[in-house]
């Protein structure tokens, strides 16, 4: 993995992991998000989760050598971003009353 390509990732790990901390400290949204996403803390727990797949791709560029395990962790990594992805579609839904 180039330099660039980890610095990418890196920085957009922190910006998430900022996010995320005023999402689930505050409750706050940035103002483009805030007519879109109905429930805040479980979109604060997709950034977070975004966190740990940016991260998990980064040490799986940066640290493992071996292709075998490289591709393990990276995949690990895509699967956790997935389920990011997910959590944030279910941030966006009106949340089930009875």
């Amino acid at each position: 993995m180039s330099s660039y390509v980890a610095a990418l990732l890196g920085s957009m790990a922190l910006l998430a992991t900022c996010g995320a901390i005023a999402t689930l400290g505050w409750g706050w949204l940035p103002p483009w998000l805030r007519s879109r996403i109905l429930r805040p803390a479980l979109f604060g727990w997709a950034q977070l989760t975004m966190t740990a797949a940016l991260v998990t791709q980064l040490v799986g560029g940066l640290l493992i050598r071996r292709p075998d395990i490289h591709f393990a962790v990276t995949m690990s990594g895509a699967g956790v971003m997935l389920l990011a992805i997910g959590l944030i579609g279910q941030a966006q839904r009106q949340p089930l009353r009875r």
